[in-house]
C-alpha cells in the first residue's frame, strides 16, 4: 500500500502564514513575523471601528518596532489629540518633526494644541514654518491670528485674520474675530464691513448681530443699533446684553421709558448684570426717579466695582440724595 500523497494548503488570515501538510497526519504551523506596517495597519482598523485604545495599542507597536515610521508617530498624535490628552499628543507630534521637519500637518496640529495650552510662543514659530511652505493655506492664517491676539499684537492678528479671509472668503470666525478687533481699535467703517460679511454668510449669527449693533452704536447710529439689537433678541429671547443695547439707543434717543423697560427686562435675565444696573440708574434720573435711581446705583456697587469706580459711583448717589432734599 502506498503512501498518501501530501496536499499543501497555504492560509493567510490575521496576519499567519499557515501551511497545512494534510495526509500524513502532521499539522506544521509557520507564523510569520509582524512586523510595523501590520500594526499600523490593524491601528487603522481599531480607529475606523472607535477601538481607540486598541488603536493607541497598535499604532504604539508599531512605533517601538520602527521608530522613524512617522505615519504611525502621526496617527497616534491624532487619537491623542481627540482625547485632549495633549502631553501625549504633543510627544508624537514633535515625533514626527524629529523624522520629518517639514510635516506640515504636524506642525498645525501641535501649533493648536500649543495654543489650547497657552503655549503662544511656543506656537507662533510652527505656524510660520508652516506657512514658509503653504503660503496661501487659511487655516494657518486664522490660528495665527487667534496666537497673536493672544499674545496682545492686535495689528499682527488683525493682518493674519484679512489673510485668511482671502484665502477662505467662507471663514466666518475670520471675519467676526477681526471685525471685533477693528471695533476694539476703533475702525468702525472696517468693523461694520467684517460683521455684515458674516452675516451675509450666516444672517443668523448671534453675536455678528450684537457686535454689530455695538459698532453702529460708536458711531451714534441709533436705528442700526436698535435693528441688529432686535435681531440678536430674535436669534436668542434671552440675551440680556442685546437688552441693554436696545435701552442705549432709545436713552441716547430720549426715549426713557423705553429704555428704562429694555434695561429691566436685561436685569429681570441677568440679575448680576452690572452694566444693566447702572444705565438703568441714569435713566431713573433722567427722569427724575431719583430714589429709584439710587437703589440701581447700590445694586451695581453691590455686584462689584473697581475702588475708583466705586468712590465716583458713592459721590454720584450724594448728589442724588441732595436733590431728594432741594
Amino acid at each position: 500500500m502506498t503512501a498518501a500523497p501530501w496536499n499543501l494548503i497555504l492560509i493567510v488570515a490575521g496576519g499567519f502564514a499557515c501551511i497545512l501538510a494534510l495526509g500524513g497526519g502532521v499539522v506544521y504551523l509557520k507564523l510569520s513575523k509582524r512586523n510595523a506596517s501590520w500594526y499600523y495597519n490593524k491601528g487603522v482598523d481599531y480607529y475606523q471601528n472607535g477601538n481607540l485604545p486598541k488603536a493607541i495599542e497598535s499604532f504604539t507597536r508599531a512605533t517601538t518596532l520602527q521608530p522613524d515610521f512617522a505615519e504611525a508617530h502621526y496617527n497616534l498624535g491624532l487619537i491623542y489629540q481627540q482625547q485632549e490628552d495633549a502631553p501625549n499628543a504633543k510627544q508624537c507630534f514633535q515625533s514626527v518633526l524629529d523624522i520629518t521637519p517639514d510635516d506640515l500637518e504636524a506642525l498645525f496640529n501641535l501649533a493648536l494644541i500649543e495654543y489650547d495650552d497657552e503655549g503662544f510662543t511656543v506656537a507662533e514659530p510652527l505656524l510660520l514654518k508652516a506657512l514658509e511652505m503653504a503660503p496661501e493655506d487659511p487655516d494657518c492664517y486664522y490660528t495665527l491670528g487667534l496666537v497673536y491676539e493672544a499674545q496682545k499684537k492686535l495689528a499682527e492678528a488683525m493682518e493674519a485674520y484679512q489673510k485668511a479671509t482671502e484665502y477662505d472668503p467662507t471663514n466666518i470666525n475670520a471675519f467676526l474675530f477681526l471685525g471685533k478687533l477693528q471695533d476694539q481699535t476703533v475702525q468702525l467703517a472696517e468693523a461694520i464691513q467684517n460683521f455684515k460679511k458674516v452675516l451675509e454668510l450666516d444672517p443668523n449669527n448671534l453675536e455678528a448681530n450684537y457686535d454689530l449693533s455695538i459698532s453702529l452704536a460708536k458711531k451714534g447710529d441709533w436705528e442700526g443699533t436698535i435693528q441688529y439689537s432686535q435681531k440678536a433678541i430674535e436669534i436668542d429671547p434671552n440675551y440680556a446684553k442685546a437688552y441693554n443695547q436696545l435701552g442705549l439707543a432709545h436713552y441716547c434717543k430720549e426715549e426713557m421709558p423705553e429704555a428704562i423697560e429694555f434695561y429691566r427686562k436685561a436685569i429681570e435675565i441677568d440679575p448680576a448684570y452690572g452694566n444693566a444696573f447702572n444705565n438703568l440708574g441714569y435713566a431713573y434720573q433722567k427722569t427724575g426717579r431719583y430714589a429709584e435711581a439710587i437703589e440701581m446705583f447700590e445694586q451695581y456697587l453691590k455686584i462689584g466695582t473697581d475702588a475708583e469706580e466705586e468712590m465716583e459711583i458713592r459721590e454720584h448717589i450724594d448728589l442724588l440724595k441732595k436733590k431728594m432734599l432741594e
